[in-house]
């Protein structure tokens, strides 16, 4: 029998070609120190995702069965982004130039063969951006989660009937001059993000 306690599924991803340093890895690493296993009643779960497409099925699937959470907060890097942002959608798109941390690419130029050419998010979008900005950190709504395996990811878990929502967040900054949001003030607006997601499972 599940446990009447909700539970919130939070991931992040590790290194990928492009990327070799993830912060989302550092952020579901540190999360558990900053919120501990609950907020208002509710339990945080929180994994670490591959960063490959047989992931997909091998190890998120399996996560949203095993846990069954009430909801699901996925965070990835896109170190073209500026800001944290929230997606609002995910569309049926993958790209096969672009191998994953395996070496491998997506076999199909689409997610499935049937159904919506897009998913929207189903979590609050804008009170969890206003979450986020409360930290001091920059964020915004976003319709374009790209065609690579944040998208894919929040494809799959908007359609296991799962109130999820995923996060963009850019690459850490390099330098002085460099606007890009600090990793310190990322984490502050994942801990604001998260709280407001658990004290509206209430």
């Amino acid at each position: 029998m599940k446990n009447a306690r909700k539970t919130i599924l939070v991931t992040g991803f590790l290194p990928f070609p492009g990327a070799p340093v993830n912060p989302t890895e550092q952020l579901i690493r540190r999360l558990p120190k900053r919120l501990g296993s609950h907020q208002f009643g509710v339990d945080f779960v929180f994994k670490v995702l591959p960063t490959t497409w047989a992931g997909r099925q091998d190890v998120t699937a399996g996560l949203r069965d095993q846990i069954a959470p009430d909801a699901i907060v996925h965070f990835g890097v896109d170190g073209t982004r500026r800001t944290m942002n929230i997606e609002t959608r995910a569309v049926n798109r993958a790209t096969r130039v672009r191998p994953d941390a395996a070496g491998r690419s997506q076999e199909r130029p689409e997610l499935s063969t049937t159904g919506a050419r897009s998913r929207h998010s189903t979590l609050p979008s804008r009170a969890l951006r206003d979450a986020a900005q409360i930290s001091g950190a920059p964020a915004k709504l976003s319709i374009d989660a790209g065609s690579y395996l944040c998208n894919a990811t929040l494809w799959d878990s908007i359609g296991s009937g799962i109130p999820s929502i995923f996060v963009h967040v850019p690459s850490l900054p390099r330098g002085k001059r460099d606007t890009r949001p600090s990793y310190p003030t990322i984490e502050e607006a994942a801990v604001k993000l998260l709280q407001e997601t658990a004290r509206r499972l209430r």
